[in-house]
């Protein structure tokens, strides 16, 4: 029996072998500007990605589950079990097309694959195109699920730069950084739940939220 639409098969009806086959086929398919990348949502281990990557990632890397998680809170709540079409960039600011699909047993998070698709060339073409007819050409931005309330709003800001610095990595305090001045540059701050949900995704204590902000505050006055 197929499954219903909107669904997807069971994880105890497929095997971790054949999800990697899976991937290595959508690979394949899809060339070498795409990266595909299977995740273990419960541990954040790559167990599997295409030679020659975009995010320069490797199998058996440990990446943070936060995002996993608020990925698939996302597509639970449009009663899906995929994101199609984000637009993000990587850590050279290369601009990627990014769609992710949610493999759960019994309800629970166990996979994501992720697709990462370099769109660059389209980019510079649209830009092309938008000076030839003398219009003024867009700033390309992650597309932004219409909030509910400004703290949802501000949780889809941070997710947005977030994955715009490197897709899913968060580690290093330079990463960090580049993550908070961004978001300070876009007024997240003067949310008041702002701070706690930062720390959430990016896995780090008040603290040294605040001890970085202020070590931007005094890069910015030299």
């Amino acid at each position: 029996m197929l499954p219903k639409e909107g669904t997807f098969y069971n994880v105890g009806m497929i095997s971790q072998e054949l999800l990697i086959s899976f991937c290595r086929f959508l690979s394949e398919f899809l060339g070498p500007s795409s990266e595909v990348v299977l995740h273990d949502a419960r541990t954040g281990t790559i167990l599997w990605i295409n030679e020659n990557p975009l995010s320069h990632r490797t199998v058996g890397e440990v990446n943070s589950t936060t995002i996993l998680s608020l990925l698939d809170a996302r597509c639970r709540k449009e009663q899906s079990d995929h994101l199609i079409g984000s637009i993000n960039r990587s850590e050279g600011q290369t601009v990627l097309r990014t769609s992710n699909l949610m493999i759960r047993e019994e309800g629970k998070l166990q996979y994501v694959i992720c697709i990462n698709q370099d769109v660059s060339c389209f980019s510079q073409i649209r830009g092309f195109l938008d000076n030839l007819f003398a219009a003024d050409a867009p700033t390309i931005e992650t597309e932004i699920t219409e909030a509910t309330d400004i703290e949802e709003m501000m949780t889809n800001i941070i997710l947005e730069e977030v994955k715009h610095g490197d897709v899913y990595r968060l580690e290093g305090k330079e990463a960090k950084l580049a993550i908070l001045s961004r978001l300070e540059k876009r007024g997240v701050f003067k949310v008041k739940q702002a701070i706690p949900k930062v720390c959430e995704i990016l896995g780090i204590a008040p603290p040294t939220v605040y001890k970085y902000l202020k070590e931007l505050e005094r890069t910015r006055k030299k």
